[in-house]
């Protein structure tokens, strides 16, 4: 409603997240004249909105960058390790990110990154979904993309900017039939290596490609008949169907749950495949 700032969900994403490393969760969001922070007291009560923005970027509006929910993800994650979240966006020229002081204010947006954009065929958020994810044990966050080709990777180098991206998996992409009106790809910890595998949803089921450690992935395996596109595979769609992965036993490991026609369906990780009932 407009008494309450008239946040619309196709305008105006919003996070909880912990933006200042004190062990509480803080909203952020990102209306149309840019980034919006209410930080959360000890006693659990969000402080009200400031007078103006906390960064006038990373916005809807033309004033605020014309950042759009359909073409441009934006992720809030400590990139250089000083326990404060920073933000990063792929807009349409490539990477920008703010990084936050011990004060907690954001810096002026910086182009740091040539990639992960509309102009380099990044054309939008469900065909070509990215994640902002530590695929090493270093503990630097990195950008995973679902690209045109297959699975692009660009290393976070700790100080606020990322190594160029590279292929790093031919799969996963386009050329090899997946969209995003079809098949949701996820990165979770499948092994429990504490590192991240890839979760896409196929035609036939359910496949993983395995995180070897380094920032790059096996070859994608079918792990479970269920959970996918075809009929044979359950009949599972993108606008009716959500699917999660959790560690709903405790052993470290994530399982499948999903929201089907019948009702909730769940599968097992029995740590190289996975177990319907």
């Amino acid at each position: 409603g407009k008494q309450a700032g008239g946040w619309l969900v196709d305008k105006h994403p919003r996070f909880l997240a912990d933006t200042t490393g004190d062990g509480r969760l803080d909203i952020i969001g990102c209306h149309d004249d840019g980034l919006w922070v209410s930080l959360q007291d000890e006693e659990g009560k969000f402080a009200p909105l400031a007078d103006e923005p906390a960064l006038p970027a990373f916005g809807h509006g033309k004033q605020a960058g014309g950042w759009l929910v359909d073409k441009h993800p934006r992720f809030l994650a400590d990139t250089t390790g000083d326990g404060r979240l920073d933000i990063i966006g792929c807009h349409d020229n490539g990477l920008w990110v703010s990084l936050q002081d011990e004060e907690g204010v954001f810096a002026e947006p910086l182009y740091v990154l040539d990639e992960f954009g509309v102009d380099q065929g990044w054309k939008s958020t469900s065909e070509h979904p990215r994640f902002l994810v530590t695929t090493t044990r270093d503990g630097v966050p990195d950008i995973v993309g679902f690209g045109p080709h297959g699975v692009v990777v660009a290393r976070g180098r700790g100080d606020g900017t990322f190594a160029p991206a590279q292929l790093v998996l031919n799969d996963f992409g386009q050329d090899q039939g997946w969209t995003g009106e079809k098949h949701p790809r996820l990165l979770a910890d499948v092994t429990g290596d504490k590192i991240p595998d890839i979760i896409g949803f196929g035609n036939e089921g359910v496949w993983v490609s395995h995180n070897n450690g380094d920032g790059t992935f096996e070859q994608a395996q079918l792990v479970c008949r269920g959970f996918g596109y075809n009929e044979d595979a359950g009949g599972w769609r993108v606008d009716r169907h959500p699917r999660f992965l959790a560690d709903i036993t405790g052993d470290g490991r994530v399982d499948i749950v999903g929201f089907g026609g019948p009702g909730v369906h769940v599968a097992r990780n029995l740590h190289r495949r996975f177990r319907t009932r």
